[in-house]
């Protein structure tokens, strides 16, 4: 089957933009935000949202990484891995699509363990194929596709495509 475009370089931009738009919004009384991206595209996706971010607030913006490996991504429960998330703090977590929910529920269980004042998610695409019981609280796109359809979302030479397989 042939991928079909789903999101072009200008609507990922767009999308960008209006999701930054929506974190300063729901975070007028916050001076810092730290946002953490799932490597390796959520991270990419959020390094682009912090600089749209950073061009829109005069809030502070921490970005981190979080590593870890997606196919086993239980391992997120029993890894020591600490982020500099001070205590208090808001987190918005970001990945590139939203499938099953394991991978942002998992993550999510490292960001809880730093005593954060609260944690929202985001994801360029949503596809509502949930098996955990985790939500995007902001979304780029929401997509129903069957479970045998793939999402690819490419950050290549500064050009950001998704495409539906």
């Amino acid at each position: 089957m042939e991928a079909s475009p789903i999101l072009s370089h200008s609507q990922i931009i767009q999308k960008i933009d209006r999701i930054a738009f929506q974190i300063i919004e729901d975070n007028l009384n916050e001076s810092e935000i730290y946002i953490v991206g799932i490597a390796n595209k959520g991270y990419i996706l959020a390094e682009h949202l912090v600089e749209h971010l950073r061009k829109t607030s005069q809030n502070t913006f921490h970005l981190l990484k979080l590593s870890f490996d997606k196919k086993n991504s239980i391992e997120c429960l029993t890894n020591n891995e600490k982020l500099e998330i001070p205590k208090d703090k808001v987190v918005i977590l970001v990945d590139d699509v939203l499938n099953t929910g394991e991978t942002l529920m998992h993550a999510s269980h490292v960001i809880l363990r730093h005593d954060v004042k609260k944690m929202r998610t985001v994801v360029l695409i949503d596809r509502r194929h949930r098996l955990f019981p985790i939500k995007a609280d902001y979304a780029g796109l929401t997509l129903s596709t069957t479970l045998e359809n793939h999402i690819e979302v490419d950050f290549k030479n500064n050009e950001f495509t998704a495409h539906l397989e």
